[in-house]
């Protein structure tokens, strides 16, 4: 009986044990991710918007007018459990217009396309429990909780990005660049809801630093700074399984 007993007791106290640090690695088994999206873009150049003194801080140039879109997608890898990298591929199409600006008499326009490849590290403030979950990985039903199953992250990066400009008449005759290839900083923030094992619906806002002034095709002696532009996009994540060897598996 007392044997019997010290079993029992070694029993719970290594289950005790190793629950916890199994469970907390759980997460190593879908260590791969894929993922994208589409959402909003604009562009913050030297055409358009108002001047400092007009501008309350920037806002009166977030425009819905002069909004376009983004379409997203990627791969991230976990290194650990916080910190992830990831590689993205966006394509953006945006605008920009004196009209309603500062500068509406000179009557500047420009439409710009660019395709940028970037290598983000990140970094996830608030991680979700449900990935912890031998239950909710086998499709339980078993977290309801919104913050429980709620993922956010801090990001930057950088990647080249290349763009072609398309002027309106006012524009093509000062003869500007419109086209080039310029480095993007990415500064982002990141969210994501784990709807299931397997996947993620998150949100998705970076502003993009840039080394060129001629994102919108324009720039003058006034400009103080190189264009900065931002997407803001709805993000769909599917999680791959890792095989024996670390690497990324489609099997079931």
């Amino acid at each position: 009986m007392h044997n019997t007993m010290k079993r029992v007791f070694l029993i719970l106290f290594l289950f005790a044990f190793l629950y916890p640090v199994a469970s907390g690695q759980l997460w190593k088994l879908r260590r791969y991710e894929i993922y994208g999206g589409i959402g909003t873009a604009q562009v913050f150049g030297d055409i358009g918007g108002f001047s400092i003194g007009e501008n309350a801080w920037g806002f009166k140039d977030l425009m819905i007018n002069q909004t376009r879109f983004n379409i997203k997608a990627g791969m991230r890898y976990r290194i650990v459990e916080r910190v992830g990298i990831a590689f993205d591929l966006n394509y953006g199409y945006m605008h920009a217009s004196d009209i309603k600006g500062s500068n509406e008499s000179r009557g500047y326009e420009s439409s710009t396309s660019l395709f940028e490849s970037i290598i983000k590290g990140e970094y996830y403030f608030l991680k979700n429990n449900a990935e912890s979950s031998y239950r909710f990985i086998k499709g339980e039903r078993v977290i309801t909780s919104l913050i429980a199953r709620l993922d956010g992250c801090i990001y930057t990066g950088l990647g080249p990005t290349f763009f072609n400009v398309r002027p309106n008449d006012a524009l093509e005759d000062r003869d500007m660049t419109t086209s080039g290839v310029a480095l993007a900083i990415p500064v982002g923030l990141g969210f994501n809801y784990v709807f299931s094992p397997n996947s993620l619906i998150g949100f998705d806002f970076g502003l993009r630093y840039t080394t060129s002034d001629y994102i919108d095709g324009y720039t003058s002696q006034y400009s103080r700074r190189n264009d900065v532009y931002y997407f803001m996009t709805f993000v769909y994540t599917h999680k791959l399984k890792t095989s024996e060897k670390g690497l990324p598996t489609f099997r079931k």
